[in-house]
């Protein structure tokens, strides 16, 4: 199965949420994502449900699932192009604990996850908008922090990784002034390495060219 085969299945102007071919897509300038119904078993109740954000081409995604056979893995991309290629490894290497959701982050997770049904949550080298003027569109914002207090479960945790130091301090900033979380990493609230993480295209590239890594963990507060 190769990416070209996955055509997208509608027009803009007939533009709906859609489980196709075992893709979710979310579209983007819609306005009526709270009246879809999610397909019966979309997510499982019996397995660990575990999502990364920013899923790029797919490859740390597929490689949890495979190694994680018991946990149900949803891979967050908005690029189709990208979202192509995790469905082209997911058919071809036969994952079945996989769902890939062609969407923006923050609209999944507000619309289409329940409250305390995620038991780990991954965002991995979300866009950075260097530019300042730029910078308020990025996903690790209060308004996106809140739905993710309130889509995990119990004391979950979520990890953030980036090769932007800006954004890395930003992403702190954000976390340590939620009332919802705490950090995992004593100051200064992160790790540069993380033997067993797993890769990604975009850390192979970001270490060729010699960037730092800042691995992050949050633990969510129960009250």
């Amino acid at each position: 199965m190769r990416p070209k085969n996955l055509k997208f299945p509608f027009t803009w102007e007939e533009r709906e949420p859609l489980f196709y071919k075992g893709i979710l897509i979310v579209p983007q300038y819609y306005d009526r994502h709270e009246e879809w119904e999610a397909p019966k078993n979309l997510f499982p109740s019996h397995h660990p449900i575990c999502i990364e954000y920013c899923s790029g081409n797919g490859h740390w995604v597929i490689e949890k699932a495979k190694k994680n056979p018991l946990q149900y893995w949803i891979a967050v991309e908005m690029q189709f192009d990208r979202v192509r290629k995790i469905w082209s490894k997911m058919h071809n290497q036969a994952i079945e604990n996989l769902l890939v959701v062609c969407g923006e982050a923050e609209t999944f997770t507000k619309y289409y996850l329940s409250g305390k049904s995620i038991d780990e949550i991954y965002v991995n080298f979300p866009d950075p908008w260097p530019k300042d003027r730029h910078a308020k569109h990025r996903l690790i914002q209060k308004s996106f922090v809140d739905e993710l207090a309130r889509v995990i479960k119990g004391e979950g945790m979520v990890t953030y990784v980036t090769d932007d130091a800006p954004y890395s301090t930003q992403m702190i900033e954000v976390m340590l002034a939620h009332p919802k979380w705490k950090n995992h990493f004593p100051k200064p609230y992160y790790v540069q390495d993380w033997e067993d993480y797993g890769s990604s295209w975009f850390k192979e590239l970001w270490h060729e060219k010699g960037r730092d890594f800042f691995y992050m963990q949050f633990r969510k507060i129960c009250s």
